[in-house]
């Protein structure tokens, strides 16, 4: 059985070549403008013995990659083999391109005249594009290829960026760093002799007050001048 999912009147004559040049059974899913309300319908049609699924993706307002991620997992759910009617096969098409990057190609390009869609269709079915891939689908392979050379380029350059900027941000830390190493060296610097220069004053005060008799004026006058030093070095 070969399940058609879009209008009747519209795909008509495909289904015709199903049935009476293949003698193969048909089963219709009515059209709908979103994919997911097909899909559970779609999921019990293919228990049937289900071979092939023909989809006319023009019904959908989907996006591309919604409507080709819905057809993959069918795909892997019932085993039944996609087959897309597309309003063209130009290689920069979305749908196109989202099919053939998961594998999905087979196309029947509503564009051609109905002869030329029934043997597109006639020759998937029998198996001819496995064994003989086509020029379109190629020309799609190639433009996907282009693209995720340009994606992998701009990754590139978004890494780049971020390993200079990484490395300025470390450069301006570490000057930053080296900054505040001198200016707290300073302070040290200038903590270290006025803490000296007080070291030294109270041993001189010791000494004087064992020295003299008259310790308080002359301590009184020495700690004067020590004031006097300290004032002036700040």
């Amino acid at each position: 059985m070969i399940v058609i999912v879009g209008d009747k009147l519209k795909l008509g004559g495909l289904a015709d070549v199903i049935m009476n040049r293949l003698n193969e059974e048909v089963r219709y899913i009515e059209e709908n403008i979103s994919i997911y309300r097909q899909e559970n319908e779609i999921l019990n049609a293919g228990k049937e013995d289900c071979s092939y699924i023909i989809y006319d993706t023009e019904q959908y307002y989907n996006e591309a990659d919604e409507i080709i991620n819905v057809i993959k997992r069918i795909y892997r759910t019932n085993k039944a083999k996609p087959i897309l009617y597309v309003p063209t096969v130009n290689p920069k098409n979305e749908i196109i391109k989202n099919a053939v990057a998961q594998q999905i190609k087979s196309f029947i390009n509503s564009a051609l005249m109905l002869g030329e869609q029934k043997d597109q269709l006639e020759k998937i079915l029998v198996g001819f594009f496995e064994a003989n891939e086509r020029e379109d689908v190629i020309a799609v392979q190639k433009e996907i290829d282009e693209d995720n050379k340009t994606l992998n380029a701009f990754v590139g350059e978004l890494y780049d960026a971020k390993q200079r900027e990484e490395e300025k941000e470390y450069t301006i830390i570490e000057n930053k760093k080296t900054g505040s190493e001198v200016a707290i060296n300073t302070i040290k610097w200038i903590f270290e002799i006025v803490f000296g220069a007080i070291s030294i004053s109270l041993m001189t005060i010791a000494i004087i007050t064992l020295t003299y008799t008259e310790t308080r004026t002359v301590l009184f006058k020495l700690l004067q001048s020590i004031w006097n030093q300290i004032t002036a070095m700040i």
